[in-house]
């Protein structure tokens, strides 16, 4: 027969554990208050200018206006904005309405060069960043521009590249006719 006093340290074991897994889900449960949504990935050609999105859900109402930057390659990373002298006069942000009413946090890059090469994050804030969400990034690839000088270089050499196949095809079967007709006249 098992001792009711044996048992007590047992049983307060089981409630610590009890109580802490309790803690520990009610930790996890609480939704995240700003979800940020950005696209994984763009592509744009140097000089000219992109887009990245960035939307934005809220799960209660924030009680003041909200504001939002971008980063670029981390959280809290070098800011891209006309303050950083790498992206002076070479963004644009949609206005506060359309921040409120669209849920739009975009940013617009002009001008892009290689160098804009990277990942760029969006951090929504509102409430003095009481509700605040990151997005996951925008991976950004800048590619060289096809100007029209290199366009009309690329044409002629495919052409002279077309070209010199079709002589070589040619040369080919003069050359096999050739043997053919020498092998004819030896018999």
């Amino acid at each position: 027969m098992t001792n009711v006093t044996s048992l007590s340290p047992l049983c307060n074991k089981m409630t610590d554990l009890y109580l802490l897994f309790i803690l520990a889900a009610s930790q996890g449960s609480h939704p995240q208050t700003v979800y940020v949504s950005q696209i994984p990935a763009v592509n744009s050609p140097a000089g000219s200018s992109v887009t990245l999105r960035c939307s934005y859900t809220l799960s209660e109402e924030a009680t003041s206006p909200g504001w939002y930057k971008w980063y670029r390659h981390v959280t809290g990373g070098p800011e891209v904005s006309d303050n950083n002298p790498d992206y002076k006069g070479r963004t644009e942000r949609p206005s506060q309405s359309d921040f409120s009413s669209k849920r739009s946090a975009d940013i617009v890059l002009h001008r892009v060069n290689l160098t804009d090469t990277g990942m760029y994050i969006c951090y929504v804030a509102f409430n003095y960043e009481k509700l605040s969400g990151y997005g996951n990034g925008t991976f950004l690839t800048v590619t060289a521009a096809v100007t029209e000088k290199s366009s009309r270089a690329r044409i002629i050499c495919v052409k002279v590249g077309a070209a010199v196949f079709i002589i070589s095809i040619l040369v080919l079967v003069y050359c096999c006719y050739i043997r053919q007709a020498e092998r004819n006249l030896v018999k």
